[in-house]
């Protein structure tokens, strides 16, 4: 019998092979196609990537320069010190020893490395240098970042006397972010997180402008990864960022944060408080500001004394962690733009203008108070304590009586009102060129009543953010146009030519030129009225409105009593309106000596306007120009009598008005105080001493806080001191002393000056 497979065999393994066989080839065919065609653009990335290296050529990220072209952030080249562990562990081929050192290559060089690296870096140890030495198969090992140039060169230096192995140490460039400017608009600046990507503020808002696009250098690699010579070198230079010039005037910025500072100091706030200085005109921000801030420099510390405390408390660990997480987010934020609040009687200029632009009041319209109101069954009071009478609308403002807008919102009605709230930019964001904006929280048409309407007109039921308040602000006194507020004026690439620029944007008119004017005058006649308001400056026309709100919601969920925000919104001049300013105190809770809550708005806010703008307007081109009553308050100045007789120096003295007191028995003046070229009141006392060796005579500063201005001059007067009396509410017959510069017990010479702060205590 034949044992060869017969055809019928061969025929059954034909078919069973074939079919193997083709599918095989189908599978290989396949998959070439899909390498070499349809994949092959990643696969020959893959044969590059082994083929070939890449060094990144890092951009500089832009900088950002203030209105004047001063510096607030830039980059600057660092170093990242790398190591190579793989070129360390080739040295262990080498097992001599050297006689001298008793050490072989390797431990010589190891010593080495930890020597200069720990000497060189701060917080750098041996143990974390031996680690980084451990992944002996890698050339790249980063033992520090943000190297500073000097620093780098030391240790390169070093490593070439120590004779290390090439490339045992080496750097690779690296940018950081530098903010010079350190605290200053921080909130606004924001900052770039370890990538280099901005997170917050102008950072964040404008990052794809400053960012730029890093470079790189494609070199070829032997099988061990290292750099060979390759004439086909492929360059990609990096494309640096765009700077940025904003509008905040460095200037003006400076003088709104150090008043800010003051207030929050002065009158212990307990939730931060901001600022905000705009042309009122334009929408451009010339200065923004967060009080308490925080140092760009040194973003991860927190700075508010009170949030250092409230650490300071917790032995928890992870507690610790998740407050002072969430006390650092706090100070990141800026305030004037991502917090709402409660606007207050500032909301009554809106409320007002709109009333006189519908004709529903008029200047000599009347509103009577009571000292409360009764809408719908529900009493609604003043904010003061007693009655106001009957007032017209600009002595209502004034006031800020609170019935006196309630009745002006009855006469608007809630739709009407309604149409003013949107019109005036309430009801959507801003669109101010940063992040993060809020939106507000308002009572809508179909959910206002009559209460809602009441409490809505003087500025207690809807919240904003103090960025909308002051933009609608604006509107009441710019000729009634609402602008797009804005904070970048324009984007320069490398070369210096402008990519971007902001243009002044009008949303819209929402009142008129004529009702605009109005509210000017209303406005200032509120700065001047019965002697001059807590913002009165001599020799300026300033218009401006306080305004107290209470945190009701607050007060609810918490139990709390006595939360307030203060808040001020004040412009100049007045009545060719070029800056406007909004201060907002967040729960202000100083008490006076009678340990009275010092909340009020005119108060607490209203001091920060007037200090800035007593140095903002000078340095902006605008001088004080003084009535003739003015003049009179600014005093008498003391001309020099050093050698004069007492005759005449006397003869002098009171033709000036003033009076003198003579110390010594000689004839001729000696010496004087206060000294020559300083102003006195008019009455005031000039101490003459008549001997050359003569002995200062010495008097105790009283305290005058809370007096009235006639008691003060007479407290004063008989402890032999002068005194001078600031701008502000001094001649306001409601006025008392606030404030003066030497403490109570303090010893000075007779006749030193003490200057004394008066304020109204109300809201008016």
């Amino acid at each position: 019998m034949s044992r060869n497979p017969t055809k019928e065999m061969k025929l059954k393994l034909n078919l069973i092979i074939l079919p193997i066989f083709l599918v095989i080839a189908v599978i290989v065919i396949t998959q070439l196609v899909r390498v070499s065609i349809i994949d092959a653009e990643k696969y020959q990335n893959m044969a590059n990537e082994s083929q070939f290296g890449s060094t990144v050529i890092k951009a500089n990220r832009g900088s950002i320069y203030d209105a004047n072209g001063k510096t607030l952030a830039q980059s600057a080249t660092v170093y990242s010190i790398i190591i190579n562990p793989y070129r360390l562990e080739g040295l262990k081929k080498n097992e001599t020893v050297d006689p001298e050192t008793g050490k072989t290559e390797y431990q010589r060089q190891l010593d080495a490395v930890i020597t200069i690296l720990t000497e060189e870096l701060d917080n750098l140890t041996a143990d974390d240098i031996k680690e980084k030495f451990k992944n002996t198969n890698s050339q790249w090992a980063c033992v520090a970042k943000y190297v500073d140039k000097t620093v780098a060169d030391i240790i390169l230096a070093r490593a070439d006397e120590e004779n290390l192995e090439h490339d045992m140490i080496y750097t690779e460039t690296d940018t950081k972010r530098y903010y010079p400017q350190g605290m200053l608009a921080a909130s606004v600046i924001g900052f770039t997180n370890y990538d280099g990507d901005g997170i917050y503020g102008i950072e964040s808002y404008y990052n794809d402008y400053l960012k730029g696009v890093d470079g790189k250098i494609v070199s070829a690699n032997d099988a061990l990864g290292n750099e060979m010579p390759y004439k086909n070198d492929n360059i990609h230079e990096a494309q640096d960022g765009n700077s940025v010039y904003l509008t905040i005037d460095m200037t003006l910025q400076y003088y709104a944060e150090k008043y800010l500072e003051q207030a929050v100091e002065e009158n212990d706030a307990q939730n931060r408080a901001c600022a905000i200085i705009m042309d009122v005109n334009t929408g451009a921000i010339k200065a923004m500001a967060s009080t308490p801030g925080f140092d760009l420099n040194d973003r991860n510390s927190i700075y508010s004394k009170k949030d250092q405390a409230t650490l300071e408390t917790i032995t928890n660990e992870d507690e610790y962690s998740e407050t002072y997480a969430a006390l650092r987010e706090q100070q990141w934020k800026n305030k004037a733009v991502t917090e709402l609040y409660n606007p207050g009687s500032v909301f009554k200029v809106v409320t007002g203008s709109a009333a006189l632009e519908e004709g529903v009041i008029d200047l000599n319209s009347t509103f009577d108070c009571g000292g409360v109101m009764n809408v719908a069954g529900v009493p609604i009071h003043c904010w003061a304590s007693y009655s106001h009478g009957t007032q017209d609308f600009t002595t209502a403002m004034t006031n800020s009586c609170n019935p006196a807008f309630m009745q002006i919102g009855q006469k608007l009605g809630a739709s009407t009102f309604s149409q003013y709230f949107k019109a005036f930019g309430f009801t959507e964001p801003t669109g101010i060129d940063l992040p993060g904006e809020a939106n507000s929280i308002y009572v809508r048409e179909e959910n206002m009543g009559p209460v809602e309407l009441a409490t809505c007109a003087f500025g207690q039921a809807n919240k904003i953010t103090p960025i909308q308040m002051i933009t609608a602000y604006a509107a009441v006194v710019n000729g009634g146009y609402l602008v797009t507020p804005y904070v970048v004026d324009r984007i320069t690439d490398t070369n210096g030519n402008v990519i971007k620029s902001t243009e002044t944007s009008i949303k819209r008119q929402v009142i008129s030129e004529e009702t605009s004017a109005k509210m000017r005058e209303v406005l200032e006649s509120v700065v001047n009225t019965k002697g001059g308001s807590n913002a009165y400056i001599k020799g300026y026309s300033i218009g401006g409105k306080s305004g107290t709100s209470e945190k009701i919601d607050k007060m609810n969920q918490t139990g709390e009593d006595n939360l307030y925000v203060s808040s001020y919104c004040g412009f100049a001049p007045a009545d060719d309106p070029e800056i406007i300013m909004l201060v907002m105190v967040d729960e202000p809770s100083a008490r006076d000596q009678n340990g009275a809550l010092m909340y009020y708005g005119s108060v607490v806010a209203c001091p920060v306007v007037s200090n800035t703008f007593k140095e903002a307007l000078p340095y902006l081109g605008y001088y004080p120009e003084y009535t003739d009553d003015e003049l009179e308050a600014l005093g008498i100045t003391i001309p020099a009598l050093n050698g004069q007789t007492i005759e005449n120096a006397g003869s002098t003295l009171e033709a000036l008005g003033l009076t003198y007191t003579v110390i010594g028995d000689g004839d001729t003046v000696a010496a004087q105080i206060p000294a020559k070229a300083s102003t006195l009141r008019r009455g005031g006392k000039v101490i003459l001493y008549t001997e050359e060796d003569y002995e200062t005579e010495y008097t105790t500063v009283p305290n005058v806080i809370g007096m009235s201005l006639s008691d003060v001059n007479t407290t004063l007067t008989n402890s032999d001191l002068n005194f001078k009396t600031g701008d502000g509410a001094s001649s306001h017959s409601g006025a008392v002393a606030y404030s003066q510069n030497y403490e109570e017990g303090c010893i000075v010479p007779k006749g030193t000056i003490i200057e004394v702060v008066f304020i109204i205590k109300d809201e008016g």
